[in-house]
């Protein structure tokens, strides 16, 4: 907010040493000086009303969110729950399965093949 405050009042001083060098007649000069503080006033209210308009708007955002966010969670984490306990069944019997399928197989011996021509040999793994 300082910050604002220094931007308006280097302009108020910029305006008011811009009118009292500048070459006119006093009542000219007074009436310009007044015309111009109006003026940085009334954009002074307007920029403190902005201001809070949006202070406003940001603790309405924040009440929304902390309203929303843990219902939002934990609906998540209960979507995840409900599909785990679904899945974990599901899993175990395709692991089953697997080892099913894994001691129905014969047990082959690794080779390696060597080609020569027309001959072929095979040796084992080691």
């Amino acid at each position: 907010m300082s910050f604002f405050k220094g931007i308006l009042f280097g302009a108020g001083l910029g305006t008011l040493g811009g009118l009292l060098l500048a070459p006119r007649k006093g009542e000219e000069t007074r009436e310009k000086l007044i015309t111009n503080t109006r003026e940085l006033v009334e954009l002074t209210d307007e920029l403190n009303d902005n201001l809070t308009d949006f202070r406003e708007s940001l603790v309405t955002l924040k009440g929304t969110f902390d309203t929303l966010v843990p219902a939002f969670k934990s609906g998540v984490e209960k979507d995840i729950e409900e599909f785990r306990f679904q899945a974990e069944p599901r899993i175990q019997q395709i692991q089953a399965q697997i080892e099913k399928i894994n001691q129905a197989l014969p047990q082959v011996e690794e080779t390696t093949v060597i080609k020569k021509g027309r001959f072929s040999l095979e040796r084992p793994i080691e």
